[in-house]
């Protein structure tokens, strides 16, 4: 899986999985994802709260 802009915590899971030998959680995944220079995004929509990582170094390509 490819680092993108913005990542869910499936996504982030997973590329965590294929390139690093911890077991994901969301404390280790979180951990992951800031040492690869991502911040959390928690916006709310519709009452639900939905959770990103996001980078803004890395270039958007749509």
């Amino acid at each position: 899986m490819e680092l993108k802009q913005r990542m869910t915590y499936e996504e982030m899971a997973s590329h965590m999985k294929e390139n690093s030998f911890k077991l994901p959680s969301r404390v280790t995944v979180g951990k992951y994802a800031r040492e690869l220079g991502y911040k959390v995004y928690k916006p709310m929509k519709d009452g639900v709260v939905h959770f990103f990582y996001v980078n803004e170094k890395i270039a958007n390509k749509e």
